[in-house]
């Protein structure tokens, strides 16, 4: 069984003057490249809205660190008490909002400025997920091109397209490396080329910190072809360019009350502070939820039917499509499932809903599907039930993907997020407006679109926790681990609770003796409540 897929079974069998007619038939391929592209761009705009920033909460503190950057606030949050330096995010995507701040109106207009910069880089993702698969892994241009064209209207990414989200300049700026990663591995190019791609990698890492995966897996494929030099030098180039964020972090990190420390500290330190709590029984209990929510939603996404039955059968058909792919192009594109394995590893452990994280990469699972689905056509030397298989496996997941990207697009699913949490900022927004003095802190459980929008400083009421994601909390235990401490430390005097849990937690509070919160006002499910002294 041979562990590449043949770029032409028949190419032997032509007489050389058929090498001229082949390039005739492919010579339409950069226009095809240019359209996949252009379908790309024209979806990512056709889908920006006006709706405001700060429905998934990191859009608005995203945007609240572009503003500190291009102020000259430096890199802190400006929503809370004493601008304290920001070490969660890493700052690549706001310094990039901070620039393209100083060339759109002023906010909120700037917001859809934000979003439409997401269509360009989903073109960039679409065109260069074909490229991959045409150049390194050596589908054929329709397949490849199909697979682009797939990406430029999959409504998970256009979910993330959407939203002042860090995850499609990552996307697209990973793909750009992976093509540029995987020509490194196969060639022998000079030093100065290895430096400047371990710079990029610090770059992109410098994005979403996931992209430190990269040095990893470029590593290890040219270590495995003897190349100790090279793998050294881009691995130190890459860890150099990230060496003054580390500082950086270090530095300011843990200055924080506790309640804040999950969403304005670190992501290593979260994690950390997760473990010494729960315990080295935090590893199994998060694999098994985070596979069990990946699965579930794998299932629910590539199935052509509902229920048990069906959905096993989709998983199945994934893995088996999966495997194929992996085994068909280990040689051809190894830093690129290197980077995918690794990814995927540190998504598993991460104690955290795994959908944003695995369509942050959708492409290239995309592209594993049909990978594994050109074998059944491509790797002709595989035995016959195999490749029948594999054909089966391809046509039960690509009608299922294919039904709900109709229903996808049927429902507008990719500003579902933004209509549903909309009015509940709205309804805080106005409220905190009307009724609060321009300089009074309050609490609530949309701070960063508060502060966005009325420029009260603002923070949170319920805390992140590794323990909350692996379990429910009680309305307790979210008063005395995230609003209480938060009304310790800080001169909150108006909490505007939503509904769920930050209603829940502050009316906990509002009915135990003595009382710190007093109801004031209920509005739209949640209610407004005053801070009693201590």
């Amino acid at each position: 069984m041979t562990l590449a897929v043949p770029l032409d079974h028949d190419a032997l069998a032509r007489p050389p003057v058929a090498a001229d007619g082949a390039a005739r038939r492919t010579a339409w391929w950069p226009v095809a490249l240019a359209c996949v592209g252009a379908l790309a761009l024209a979806t990512g705009i056709a889908i920006v809205d006006a709706l405001p920033v700060g429905v998934v909460a990191d859009d608005s503190f995203y945007v609240i660190l572009a503003r500190a950057l291009a102020s000259g606030e430096g890199y802190r949050y400006l929503n809370v008490p004493g601008h304290p330096a920001g070490t969660h995010f890493p700052p690549g995507y706001p310094a990039l909002l901070a620039i393209l701040s100083f060339l759109v109106p002023a906010f909120p207009a700037s917001v859809v400025a934000y979003k439409a910069m997401n269509a360009v880089f989903l073109a960039v993702a679409s065109v260069c997920v074909a490229r991959l698969l045409r150049s390194r892994v050596g589908l054929g241009p329709v397949w490849s091109i199909g697979v682009g064209a797939v990406t430029a209207v999959s409504v998970p990414l256009l979910i993330l397209g959407n939203l002042v989200l860090s995850e499609l300049c990552f996307l697209a700026i990973a793909l750009v490396l992976l093509l540029a990663l995987e020509r490194l591995v196969a060639e022998q190019p000079p030093v100065w080329r290895v430096l400047a791609l371990g710079a990029a990698i610090g770059v992109c890492a410098l994005v979403r910190t996931h992209g430190i995966v990269l040095v990893p897996a470029a590593a290890i494929a040219l270590a495995a072809r003897r190349r100790w030099r090279d793998a050294g030098l881009l691995a130190a180039a890459a860890f150099i360019c990230l060496l003054p964020w580390q500082l950086w972090m270090s530095r300011h990190g843990g200055a924080l009350p506790s309640p804040l420390l999950g969403m304005y500290d670190s992501y290593a330190t979260w994690w950390v502070r997760g473990l010494r709590a729960i315990g080295l029984s935090m590893i199994p209990a998060t694999i098994a939820k985070t596979t069990s929510e990946t699965s579930t939603m794998l299932a629910v996404l590539f199935s052509p039917m509902r229920g048990t039955i069906a959905h096993a059968v989709t998983l199945v058909a994934l893995a088996v499509l999966a495997v194929a792919a992996c085994v068909a192009t280990c040689r051809r594109i190894p830093v690129t499932l290197l980077f995918l394995a690794g990814y995927l590893a540190i998504v598993i452990v991460w104690p955290f809903q795994t959908a944003r994280f695995v369509w942050t990469v959708w492409p290239l699972l995309l592209a594993l599907v049909a990978i594994g689905g050109w074998t059944a056509l491509g790797m002709r030397d595989w035995r016959a039930p195999l490749r029948i298989a594999l054909a089966a496996a391809f046509v039960w997941t690509a009608i299922g993907y294919s039904a709900y990207e109709l229903r996808g697009i049927r429902g507008h699913w990719w500003s579902s997020i933004p209509r549903a949490n909309t009015p509940r900022i709205a309804t805080a927004v106005r409220w905190i407006v009307a009724n609060t003095a321009p300089d009074e802190l309050v609490a609530t459980d949309y701070e960063g679109a508060v502060y966005l929008y009325t420029g009260r400083q603002a923070l949170p009421i319920i805390t992140l926790t590794p323990a909350q994601y692996l379990r429910d909390y009680t309305p307790r235990e979210n008063a005395m681990e995230g609003l209480l401490p938060v009304l310790d430390a800080y001169p909150v005097r108006t909490v505007v609770a939503g509904a769920g849990k930050a209603y829940d937690a502050a009316r906990f509070l509002a009915t135990q003796a003595p009382d710190r919160l007093r109801l004031r006002e209920q509005v739209d499910g949640g209610g407004v409540f005053t801070v009693n002294a201590r």
